[in-house]
């Protein structure tokens, strides 16, 4: 399982990301959320569906796993990404299972893979 290590660094991205969902889930700590598959390309995520229906990857270690098929929501949290170019400049708060939770300049925050970066 990922483990969050806590960091403040800049990253540049050294290829483009694009998320692909529009509309991110989040949840509150507490809320009950429906469990699915884990990911198979990224360790330590799993498919959820939120109270209000909407469906996307959260991390296991935020979740609390109730029978197999529930869990309940350890800590808040959002799937927000942000859109990356190329040669960008990116200030890293914590990684988290193979993905940035990072920030811009201007003070926008999301999640990007760490792959597509690198410690500038």
């Amino acid at each position: 399982m990922g483990t969050l290590l806590l960091l403040m660094m800049k990253l540049i991205i050294v290829k483009a990301h694009k998320s692909n969902y529009p509309d991110p889930i989040d949840f509150k700590k507490g809320d009950c959320l429906m469990i699915a598959n884990k990911d198979n390309e990224f360790k330590g995520w799993i498919r959820v569906t939120t109270k209000d229906g909407n469906q996307g990857w959260a991390p296991v270690q935020y979740l609390q796993i109730q029978n197999g098929k529930r869990a309940i929501a350890t800590r808040d949290y959002t799937a927000a990404e942000l859109d990356t170019t190329e040669g960008e400049v990116l200030f890293l708060h914590y990684e988290l299972n193979g993905w940035g939770w990072v920030e811009r300049k201007e003070g926008s925050c999301g999640w990007v893979p760490m792959n597509t970066a690198k410690i500038a």
